[in-house]
Order: structure tokens, then sequence, then C-alpha cells
């Protein structure tokens, strides 16, 4: 609005100048041009923004022309105040003596100069209205998106747990039927086990203490069924020990150690489970020295589930890799971004 005031004030002075008839001084008669322009500009906005926003549900075309008689309106009230100021301060000047020519010439400027604050004042409120949406729709989709990462993430997750929970059923039926001891050893282990993860099943984040408390668990009811034939060992640094990682993802990394590792050989094997912090990142390692690459499930449905998680939660942050290990057995090591609380 200053700057049309200021952009109107600067005719009359310029003509006075060209003429060689200045009034008065040259700094002093911009300023009184100025002033008496934004006087008749100043009703302009608060008119436009009342009738902005009670006609915010009418159809494109009446709203224009109740626009346009406001800012008619609003001018009249502008000239009315420039009047009023000519009355209180000569030294504002009057139109009052001047021709037919000078005074549809005045209304033609001062009309201008509202119109052109009230278009600029529209277009801005309607690009704004536009952006907001716009923005209200992009919250909406990764809303949107997120609940169907959540959902996918929840499906991958319920494909592991029942998988888990039947194989062991049916190796506690089968031992209380020839082993009894060992059966009621098992289901001690498997209620234990899931006493410990029933609190994180629908969690996104758990300790990592959390995650090793459930792989121990695991692999104490896997020992009642295979015996001496396993073995294992878990060493973690304190740091990693804090960190957090998705639930189920360390099990089904010493699943598949067992499953296709181990379990195919007579003589059974060791796991080991290395948590560790490396350069700002929490690596999980689970190594076995059983049958190796030749009849383990590399690219199982274990595994590519883990994948899927990964991708899902951490884009290209995370990574899993398998190597082999020397003599004979997998490694399988999984790295993630540290972090020691769940994000929000």
């Amino acid at each position: 609005m200053c700057l049309f005031a200021l952009g109107l004030a600067m005719r009359p002075v310029a003509a006075f100048y060209a003429e060689g008839t200045l009034p008065m001084a040259l700094p002093k008669l911009l300023a009184v041009a100025w002033l008496v322009n934004l006087v008749v500009a100043l009703p302009v906005l608060p008119v436009v923004v009342l009738v902005e926003q009670r006609t915010a549900g009418m159809a494109p075309w009446p709203r224009n022309a109740v626009l346009t008689g406001a800012v008619l309106l609003a001018t009249l009230l502008g000239v009315g105040l420039r009047v009023i100021l000519g009355w209180l301060a000569p030294w504002a000047g009057s139109f009052t003596k001047a021709g037919p020519e000078e005074i549809v010439g005045y209304w033609m400027e001062r009309a201008l100069l509202c119109f052109g604050l009230a278009a600029i004042y529209v277009l801005h409120a309607r690009s704004r209205r536009l952006a907001d949406a716009a923005h209200a729709g992009e919250v909406a989709q990764q809303r949107l998106a997120r609940q169907g990462t959540e959902a996918t993430l929840q499906a991958l997750q319920a494909q592991i747990e029942p998988h888990f929970l039947f194989n062991t059923l049916a190796n506690v039926r089968r031992l209380l039927q020839s082993e009894p001891d060992a059966g009621r050893q098992m289901l001690h282990h498997l209620l234990q086990y899931l006493r410990t993860s029933w609190s994180n099943l629908s969690a996104q984040q758990i300790p990592v203490a959390k995650a090793l408390d459930l792989a121990e668990a695991y692999l104490r009811i896997q020992a009642v069924r295979m015996g001496t034939r396993l073995d294992w060992r878990i060493e973690a640094d304190a740091d990693a020990v804090a960190g957090m990682l998705p639930p189920l993802m360390l099990m089904t990394l010493v699943e598949n150690a067992i499953k296709h590792g181990l379990a195919p050989l007579p003589s059974g094997g060791t796991v080991r489970i290395a948590v560790h912090v490396v350069d700002g990142r929490l690596e999980l390692r689970v190594s076995d020295d059983g049958a190796g690459f030749r009849q383990s499930s590399g690219g199982g449905t274990g595994l590519a589930n883990v994948r899927t998680r990964l991708g899902l939660l951490y884009g290209g942050a995370a990574q899993l890799r398998l190597a082999r290990n020397v003599p004979h057995g997998v490694i399988a090591t999984l790295s993630l971004p540290y972090r020691t609380q769940a994000p929000a």
C-alpha cells in the first residue's frame, strides 16, 4: 500500500517539477502527496479482507462482483477521508476547485490505486489457500503412506511370529510324547520367551537388550530340541545394548543360522551373536559354523522379510550382508543407524 501511494505521489510532484511551479520544497511536497494517497488507500485492505472472508463459499462470478463493489465502496471511503484531511489540514490541498478533467483523472487514479491493492491481496490470499490445500494434501498422502508402511511392517512381522510358535509347539507336543522332561523344559522356555516378547510385539523399535533376551530364550528352546548339538555365545558392548532395532529381526537371523546352518549337520555347531557400535552405526553379527551357503537359504523368506522391513524403516540407510564364515558357515551382518530411542 505504501509503495502504491508513493507511486501515485510521484505523478503530481513530477508535474509541478516540470512546470517549475513547486508550491513547497520537493521533499515536503513528496511527503504530503504520499500521505494523501495513503489516506485514500487506507480503507481498502480492511474492507477487502472482510468481504473476501465472508464470500469464501460463493461461486466465482458473484464473489468477484461483490469484491468489485467492495473496492468501489472502499475508494469512496478513502476519498471521504482525504476530503476530511483537506478540511482539517489545509496544507494537504484540495481537488474541489479543479476542472472536470482533473476530477475524472483524480478518481481514475485513486480507483486504480484501490483496485491494485485489492488485486494484490486477493491473489495473495487465494494462492495462499491453494498452497495450504496442497500442503494439506501432501500431509494426508504422507499419513496414508505411513499408515500403509506400518500395516506392511505389521504384516511382515505377523509372518514371523506364527511360524516360530507353530514350530515350537509342534516340538513341544512331540517331546511330551517321547521325552516328557524335555517337553516340559521346552514349554517352560517358550512361556519365558512369550512373557519377554509380549509387550514388544507391536512396537516398531525395541532395545537391543530386549532383542538379545529374546534371542537367548529362543536358543534355549532350540537347545532342548538339539541337545549338545547346539552351543551359542552372545557378546555386546554397553553402548550397543542401549541401541534400538526392529523387533524379531535379530531372532530371524538366529533362526536362519540354526535352521539352515546347524540343523542339517549331525554334529550341529555354534551360533555366535555379537553386537557393537561402529562409527555411529549399530552392527549385529550372527555367525554359525554350519553347512554354509550350499545348504543354507541365503535368499529365503526370513531374510527377504528382514530386507523388506529394513527398506521400509530405513530406506537405504540400513543393510543386511551375508558372507562366508571361515572355515565353514555363514556370517549375517545387520548394519543400521545407531539410535538410543525409537523415532517419533
